[in-house]
């Protein structure tokens, strides 16, 4: 099987590509596929392919990759199907399947498939001239041939049943997303004469710490961006603003209030500010009124019903409330809380 890659650019100019076992995509030079476009993130996505299946997966690009209309999650394969439209940027892609010349269904499979077939003349036993039943070590390395290592001795005598050709090793399958068993950008800096197989698998142990690294400083902005910084960022983003968050806030009101932080830090100390965040934590318009006539001076009345749905229909935490107006209320003024 071949798979090709369509690439249509923004300006609707087309070409196409034969894709290799994985194929990375990205703004920066040393990409297998290199996409000019200041939307496209330096590492923005891999598409692997293996026997006659593609799975393209996001590297957590900043603009995000979208197949067939839905932006996929990040550092989550998907599968990729043969007409499907891929959009990166201004980018289109489209996958398709072709055989490959004068090749048929049959003779399709890799090329280092026919190597378990010394092991299944081993398990069939040895020919009538007198060669001893148990198979010797020498004799595994004439059926195997010059190009192949000699098998184990097995004990008891018994050849192993020959592997699918079909399926992967296990430790093929256990490689992360994005990376790889191959090197795919650092032999690219080394002469010709290096370009073995041997040191593409040693580079790619460097890769390995190294390319991690890079989508972590790509993007970095998703860690300052309170709607995708992992939780555990969030206390960290909530000291910028001197703010300490107890168990009774929920994830959804910590993302809330730290992407209105800005505006509600700017009016501090005002009637709008108290509310807002009194809203995100009860899930409820307070009624703060300051002008009553039965009122102190410099006195003001906070209302809040005693059970939202927010809270469960549970009682709001007194305790907790007083907190948040203490710290947001005009400075040398009091107040009364009253729930109803």
């Amino acid at each position: 099987m071949v798979f090709e890659l369509e690439i249509i650019d923004p300006d609707g100019n087309r070409r196409q590509v034969v894709l290799g076992d994985t194929t990375s995509i990205g703004r920066q030079p040393g990409n297998d596929l290199v996409l000019d476009d200041a939307r496209v993130s330096r590492q923005h996505a891999t598409i692997e392919c293996q026997d006659d299946l593609c799975w393209i997966t996001d590297l957590g690009s900043s603009n995000g990759t979208v197949l067939d209309g839905e932006r996929l999650p990040a550092h989550a394969p998907t599968p990729l199907a043969p007409g499907l439209e891929v959009r990166i940027g201004g980018w289109r892609l489209l996958l398709a399947l072709h055989a490959a010349p004068g090749e048929d269904a049959d003779k399709m499979a890799p090329v280092a498939a026919p190597r378990p077939a010394p092991q299944e003349e081993d398990a069939a036993g040895p020919p009538a001239d007198g060669i001893p039943s148990a198979p010797q070590e020498g004799d595994r390395q004439v059926h195997a041939g010059a190009d192949l290592p000699p098998a184990p001795p097995e004990e008891g005598g018994a050849a192993p049943p020959a592997p699918d050709s079909d399926t992967p090793p296990p430790s093929e399958t256990a490689c992360p997303p994005g990376l790889g068993y191959h090197s795919r950008r650092l032999l690219d800096y080394l002469p010709g004469i290096y370009h073995t197989e041997f040191m593409s698998r040693f580079l790619a142990l460097f890769e390995a710490t190294l390319i991690p690294i890079e989508w972590t400083i790509d993007n970095f902005d998703l860690f300052l961006d309170p709607g995708t910084a992992p939780g555990d960022v969030l206390s960290w983003l909530a000291d910028w603003f001197d703010i300490t968050f107890d168990p009774s806030w929920s994830e959804a009101q910590r993302r809330r209030l730290l992407r209105e932080a800005h505006l509600i830090y700017a009016r501090r100390g005002t009637r709008w500010a108290l509310s807002r965040v009194l809203e995100i934590y009860t899930g409820a318009t307070p009624t703060i009124v300051d002008t009553a006539p039965d009122l102190d001076p410099f006195t003001f009345r906070v209302t809040l019903p005693i059970q939202t749905p927010r809270s469960g229909y549970q009682r709001l935490p007194r305790e907790m409330i007083e907190r948040l107006i203490d710290a947001h209320k005009p400075t040398h003024t009091l107040y009364t809380l009253e729930f109803n």
